[in-house]
């Protein structure tokens, strides 16, 4: 909490002396600097009749500071971009010491300061980036770092270099498992706009600094790896194009295994540059799309294959070892009032054989929208997906079918005092088990039907709407329920400046019409404009919660406080 403070106290002083500095920013002027800026506060306590029972859902309070601004002048531009929290962590990481500011800002899993100073073709990249290089390489990980780009005429060429991961010493008393620092270095060069025909020779290396640690970690073993990838599109026409990517992959799990001494011409020319261990693995991955896209129709085909062994540096989440390919029709008819769209494809796993069994999936989905009038319109969705292994015995055996629909028609009228908005949504889906063993136990079917209504104000700003949902879901053990309706208003104030909003939320569940469990939450929020750049937000929830049968005489609250302010820089 005395962090919170502390940074608190920082921010604000900033956002001061920010507003009062950009206040004075002649609109006319040649150097333009636009964004936003602002503070956000959450802070949170919960109460339960039984001490323990229940967890506190979030920490006690956290504060945000989010800082998004371009500064330009003439053929020179900077984007800016500022995230700073505390008093949150990470889900997938462990806690660490924040008292070191240093560390704090350049830890990118939690924050983000970054700015891309740019002058005409020429760009540089300093601080927290993501860096969108391909589909295989990297592009899906924040990572603090420096780096450039040039881009001149249709020539490309970037290099970014930096760290993924801060090191975090091992702390078996606390439970906390040791992380190496995390540097990833990458290479693009190559010639075309990424909308357009192009062709990149991509390369990715990865590393982690055994000398981040003061003690090397018990269970974690330092990695590293190196990717290559060819990415490229061609235009075949105005609407008709293919593209795709090709990648390699070399990855060591642990770099402290032994070398391999092995007369091989691929290793020996391989080695001097990246080291072939006992743990090491090549595999690699490729990608293909080709597409027809006209005005009212159009098709794609995509295909995957991601290798076992492949492993891609920037994409840390990415399913290996598969094959799946698709096809993406739509099309748009009687003057673009229906839109039709779908796809169908299978995925194939377990390609190398590793595992004890392959399984396939098939996966088809269909979305149809249709404007019947200016007032009424329908939306409708359908999706199948089918799972199976090859295994034939029952009691391994894994096949299952889950099938959803879905149809929301919405009506809007329109009057000369009034808007009125009402919809309907209802929703069923069935998943089936047909393993003779735990069929029973896995099949689950539930609808979920919901009607809404909204009515605003046309010369008087006042708006509500009110929520009526109803959701069922019969699972093995029993038909569980939920019913729950919520109503809430807004009204404007002096010449729309201060907006208020208030809502109630009653739900109600239950399993097999036993004692039920209840929630009633109630929310007041008011809003607060200055001169149409300042806006300061407050908005306070209480939510009360009783257990049923299943957990009697257990009951909760939570109290939770948000607040704002931000400010609109012109």
């Amino acid at each position: 909490m005395k962090h919170l403070k502390k940074y608190f106290v920082l921010l604000l002083c900033v956002f001061c002396l920010l507003t009062q500095t950009l206040k004075s920013q002649d609109k006319k002027s040649k150097v333009q600097f636009n964004g936003d800026i602002g503070l956000y506060g959450d802070f949170y306590s919960m109460v339960s009749d039984t001490n323990g029972a229940v967890p506190p859902r979030r920490p006690g309070a956290t504060g945000r500071l989010v800082f998004n601004a371009s500064l330009s002048y003439k053929a020179f531009s900077m984007p800016i971009s500022v995230s700073f929290s505390e008093g949150q962590t990470s889900v997938v990481l462990p806690h660490y010491d924040r008292s070191n500011i240093i560390r704090f800002i350049k830890d990118p899993t939690s924050n983000n300061f970054g700015i891309a100073p740019k002058y005409k073709w020429i760009q540089a990249f300093l601080g927290t980036q993501v860096m969108k290089y391909s589909e295989l390489s990297v592009g899906d990980i924040p990572i603090f770092g420096a780096g450039f780009a040039l881009t001149p005429g249709k020539f490309r060429f970037s290099c970014f270099t930096g760290a993924s991961q801060q090191a975090i010493e091992e702390d078996t008393a606390k439970h906390i498992q040791g992380v190496f620092s995390h540097k990833l270095y990458m290479v693009k060069i190559g010639y075309g706009k990424e909308e357009a025909s192009h062709i990149y020779l991509i390369s990715t290396g990865m590393a982690e600094w055994t000398k981040s640690l003061k003690k090397r970690p018990i269970n974690t073993m330092p990695q590293e790896g190196w990717l290559n990838s060819l990415d490229y599109r061609i235009n075949l026409g105005k609407e008709f194009y293919m593209k795709g990517e090709i990648a390699a992959s070399i990855f060591t799990r642990n770099t402290h295994s032994k070398a391999v001494n092995e007369d091989n011409p691929v290793i020996s020319s391989i080695s001097p540059i990246f080291p072939i261990l006992e743990s090491t693995h090549f595999d690699y991955a490729s990608l293909f799309s080709i597409a027809k896209d006209c005005k009212n129709f159009g098709i794609k085909l995509n295909a995957k294959y991601i290798g076992d062994g492949f492993v891609p540096l920037g994409y840390p989440y990415m399913q290996t070892d598969r094959m799946e390919a698709t096809i993406n029709p739509h099309c748009n008819l009687y003057k673009s009032k229906v839109t039709l769209s779908g796809s169908y494809g299978r995925q194939i796993n377990n390609l190398s054989g590793s595992r004890a069994a392959t399984t396939s999936q098939a996966i088809g989905n269909l979305d149809a929208n249709a404007q019947i009038t200016d007032k009424f319109s329908v939306a409708a969705s359908f999706s199948n997906c089918g799972f199976r292994n090859t295994i034939t015995n029952d009691t391994f055996r894994i096949q299952n079918v889950s099938s959803s629909w879905s149809l929301s028609p919405t009506y809007i009228l329109t009057t000369l005092k009034n808007l009125h908005a009402i919809s309907f949504s209802y929703s069923q889906n069935v998943f089936t088990d047909y393993n003779t063993v735990s069929g029973a136990l896995n099949a689950n079917n539930s609808l979920n039907a919901l009607l809404s209504y909204m009515i605003s104000k046309v010369k008087n700003p006042f708006n509500a709407s009110v929520v009526l949902s109803y959701f069922n879901n019969k699972i093995s053990f029993g038909l569980l329920s939920t019913q729950s309706a919520s109503l809430n208003v807004g009204y404007k104030f002096f010449t729309k400046r201060l907006s208020a909003t208030a809502g109630l939320t009653y739900a109600k569940t239950e399993l097999d019409s036993k004692s039920a469990g209840t929630q009633l939450a109630t929310n007041l929020g008011l809003k607060y404009s200055l001169y149409k750049k300042i806006n300061f937000s407050l908005v306070g929830t209480i939510n009360l919660f009783k257990y049923g049968i299943d957990r009697p005489d257990i009951s909760y609250r939570e109290n939770l406080l948000r607040t704002s302010i931000t400010y609109k820089i012109k």
